[in-house]
């Protein structure tokens, strides 16, 4: 055996240790964040699987304890005390045997069975069994699809493992990626859901096999870039947490790759999650971490929005006005080529109109109410002169949204019917989640309003046939 000098090995494994901790420590304070009471058995889990993604030297039972926050002497109490409460046989359990099971041996049977029902999970996920449930055997619409999508997706950027294709096939996995993603602004999403999963899962198994350094690159980016799309997609159907882990594993397959565009774009997405889970300072932040990934171009200036939005909501005005700025600024500073916004586009695309619509947005929120009805009028007009097939019908249907209340809190109802009417007609499947949030604010408006009663029911309607609903009923019966 070769030496190892005096205290190197303990070092080095307290450094591990500490490493861990700090890791676990930002991730339950990331998420409990703004919560309140323990977290529930599932947020737990989700916790313990983003801890093991940043550190899978550490086993999965170590995992779970930092993800609730117990040293190993409360873990073992709690295990105690479940005994008791349950009126099992509390064997002899000591730090030595917990200390062993966390450095990888596998306890018995038994005391398998009371860690599962300690951390109320499975084996698997505690890292003491296997799912050897071949990837063709699993139900592509589980109980549900959004939620198992999220967590294979997640699980898989953790072990991104080299694997010997034709260029043919990566020239038609990569052209049905962006086929899907420019179909994304005019098509409903859950089918889209669908499709993009069975396209990355195709892209996943063409990494198994044994392929050249470039192509594994392409297929992380292909990989990544679905996630991101899913991540969109889930959150269009109103699911945050499902929509985070997916643009988290979309930035770790852009960092694989060397693809800072969608390393910046996922952290927008990170962003958009925290934005809309009114976490507006994680929203700040992920967007000032974007663009160290991306400084220039239209995916930079979406980014500066994006934070001009939420800093507008803190009432941060001059820090908003100045991000208003430096979103103009990227715009035209961006040289050409950036592979994802512009090459590939569609749903990844950052236009003008687009623009104006989150300016729109962020001036609505700092109050600047003609300002707000100028940007969304300016958003509707190149919307308007957009090409049907390109055209974002969920952004033009939230910048309407925001202009029925920009106009509502201008007193003029008039102007607010008429950009709502279009939007009353838009089918139940492409009622995306965040449209009846917006609209109810001017429903809200409307209330205080005299005579105001007729328009609110409209969009008390509206609301209630939306996406959300659509989706669920396109969810087994189990999982509503």
């Amino acid at each position: 055996m070769m030496d190892t000098p005096r205290g190197s090995g303990h070092g080095a494994a307290r450094g591990r240790d500490r490493s861990v901790h700090g890791v676990a420590a930002a991730v339950r304070e990331r998420t409990l964040a703004g919560r309140d009471g323990p977290p529930s058995a599932v947020i737990v889990g989700q916790m313990a699987e983003e801890i093991h993604a940043t550190c899978p030297d550490v086993t999965r039972l170590k995992c779970y304890r930092l993800a609730n926050g117990w040293t190993v002497e409360e873990a073992i109490r709690r295990f105690h005390a479940m005994c008791d409460r349950e009126g099992l046989r509390r064997r002899g359990l000591t730090e030595r045997s917990w200390r062993e099971w966390e450095a990888g041996a596998r306890p018995d049977r038994d005391y398998t069975d009371l860690l599962c029902r300690l951390f109320a999970t499975g084996p698997v996920q505690l890292g003491f069994a296997r799912d050897y449930t071949p990837v063709d055997g699993r139900p592509l619409l589980a109980v549900d699809p959004v939620a198992a999508v999220a967590r294979e997706t997640s699980e898989h950027a953790e072990r991104a493992e080299t694997s010997e294709i034709g260029p043919g096939t990566l020239q038609r996995l990569r052209a049905e990626m962006v086929w899907v993603c420019r179909r994304y602004v005019v098509d409903a999403p859950l089918p889209l859901f669908v499709e993009m999963r069975q396209l990355q899962e195709r892209a996943r198994q063409a990494l198994e096999r044994r392929i050249h350094p470039p192509q594994a690159i392409e297929l992380y980016f292909l990989i990544g870039a679905l996630s991101g799309l899913m991540a969109n997609a889930s959150m269009d159907m109103g699911r945050r947490v499902p929509a985070d882990q997916l643009a988290r594993a979309a930035f770790t397959y852009g960092s694989i790759a060397g693809q800072t565009s969608l390393m910046g774009w996922s952290r927008g997405m990170q962003a958009s999650v925290a934005f809309w889970d009114r976490r507006y300072t994680d929203a700040v932040e992920y967007a000032e971490d974007g663009v160290t990934h991306l400084p220039h171009g239209p995916g930079a200036a979406r980014l500066h929005m994006i934070r001009a939005r939420a800093l507008a909501v803190l009432a941060r005005e001059r820090e908003a006005v100045e991000a208003l700025r430096q979103a103009d600024e990227a715009r035209h500073r961006g040289e050409p080529g950036d592979e994802l916004h512009e090459e590939v586009g569609g749903e990844f695309a950052f236009p003008a109109a687009k623009q104006h619509y989150y300016a729109a947005v962020a001036r609505l929120h700092l109050g600047h109410v003609d300002k707000a009805i100028e940007e969304g009028r300016r958003a509707l007009d190149l919307y308007a002169r957009d090409d049907s097939a390109q055209r974002s019908y969920g952004c033009e249907a939230m910048t309407r949204a925001y202009l029925v209340v920009a106009h509502l809190a201008d007193d003029d109802e008039d102007s607010a019917r008429e950009v709502l009417e279009p939007l009353l007609a838009l089918p139940p499947e492409r009622r995306i989640g965040h449209l009846a949030t917006t609209l109810d604010v001017g429903r809200e408006l409307l209330a205080a309003r005299p005579g105001g009663e007729r328009l609110a029911r409209q969009i008390e309607g509206f609301c209630s046939v939306g996406l959300t609903h659509t989706a669920a009923r396109a969810l087994p019966e189990g999982s509503r």
